[in-house]
């Protein structure tokens, strides 16, 4: 699992998308406070570019379709 941050506006959802992916999962991040939980077990969010972003949710599965708000997606 690997938390992101979009620097790039992405289409629906803006600049700032942060998530938490793993292979065929990606659960949208709400609030700032989760981003400090999950900073605090060592999964600080890495910042990419929309493209990094789209690059890695293809390489992981994940439809770029589902990238959207409160997302919460599991292709299992």
């Amino acid at each position: 699992m690997i938390v992101l941050h979009c620097s790039d506006a992405l289409p629906g959802v803006g600049y700032g998308y942060v998530c938490v992916v793993g292979p065929r999962m990606l659960k949208h991040v709400l609030t700032e406070s989760t981003v400090v939980a999950l900073r605090t077990v060592n999964l600080a969010p890495r910042t990419v570019t929309g493209a990094a972003f789209l690059d890695i949710l293809t390489a992981l599965g994940i439809p770029h379709t589902e990238v959207k708000s409160g997302a919460d997606w599991s292709g299992r």
